[in-house]
């Protein structure tokens, strides 16, 4: 009966772990040519993960138009914050920790701290580097 239970609390265990894109999980990647724009070819890539933060890059072949180019990498990077733990709020930081790199921090809230989320935020002061993702849910439904 003991072994039972055990057994259950583990599969229990594995499945909430599997269900959230923690740490361990594979890292997030977002294509979009999988949407059929052919004068669009750009991949929103995370590089790196730690617990409620990721570092993302985006590489560009060829941008299609600016307003489709900017509103992919914004779903792209809705969907991210989704998937690590249905995030509706987020920081950044441009150009951290490289050129081309983002470092992107998942908030429990608009007047959460930063810094809690990752010492380097400690240098965020831009009213434009905190970000209600939902604000952009509807442009990002295309992308499912």
């Amino acid at each position: 009966m003991r072994r039972d239970i055990a057994r259950y609390a583990i599969a229990a265990l594995r499945a909430l772990t599997l269900g959230a894109a923690g740490v361990g999980a594979p890292l997030f990647e977002a294509d979009s040519k999988r949407l059929g724009n052919p004068k669009m070819d750009m991949v929103v890539k995370e590089v790196e993960r730690q617990e409620r933060s990721s570092v993302r890059e985006v590489t560009i072949e060829s941008p299609g138009s600016s307003v489709a180019g900017s509103f992919f990498i914004l779903c792209s990077l809705r969907q991210l914050a989704q998937l690590r733990g249905n995030y509706r709020d987020i920081v950044k930081l441009e150009e951290t920790p490289g050129r081309g790199q983002m470092l992107v921090g998942f908030l429990g809230g608009l007047d959460e701290d930063p810094v809690r989320v990752a010492p380097e935020f400690r240098s965020t002061h831009s009213p434009d580097a905190v970000i209600d993702l939902d604000q952009f849910a509807e442009q990002g439904a295309f992308m499912k």
